[in-house]
């Protein structure tokens, strides 16, 4: 009778994990819409809308750097401000693939990551609200990036 209850103890206990997991893994920060049907369409084609805005200042900054470095221009937008967004579209992003982040350093509310071009040799800052971006909770805040400066 011991073993019976031991059993099945046991197997609510897994079922219980499994289900926990299956809820942890669900509620992501953009859950996918199943395939629709061959031969139709859906909104659900494009691809999610939500952002995850990590809550860590370095990397919020390296997010920005990456996404510029893929040419996401929709990612940018998400993470700069539209002054950060404006500067990085007139320096342009050649070469932007090879920053690499050297340091970081905060003054005044802002946290401050530096960056160097392995390619040529340029230096970047890139500045994220400190407040705003590590707001405490799961998630951090769109537009973090409010100063981005080049140097040689």
């Amino acid at each position: 009778m011991k073993t019976t209850i031991r059993n099945r103890a046991a197997a609510l206990g897994i079922a219980a994990v499994a289900g926990l997991a299956g809820i942890g893994l669900a509620s992501g920060p953009a859950l996918a819409a199943p395939a629709p049907a061959e031969g139709t369409s859906s909104a659900a084609d494009a691809a999610p809308q939500s952002v995850h805005y990590p809550t860590d200042t370095g990397i919020y900054a390296d997010e920005l750097v990456r996404a510029w470095g893929a040419d996401n221009s929709e990612r940018v937008e998400a993470f700069a401000s539209p002054q950060v967004v404006e500067a990085l579209n007139e320096h342009g992003n050649e070469d932007a693939t090879h920053w690499v982040r050297t340091g970081g350093d905060g003054a005044a509310g802002t946290i401050y990551s530096t960056y160097e071009n392995t390619v040529t040799g340029e230096t970047m800052s890139v500045g994220v609200a400190n407040e705003e971006v590590s707001n405490g909770g799961e998630w951090g805040a769109p537009h973090g990036v409010h100063k981005v400066q080049f140097g040689n």
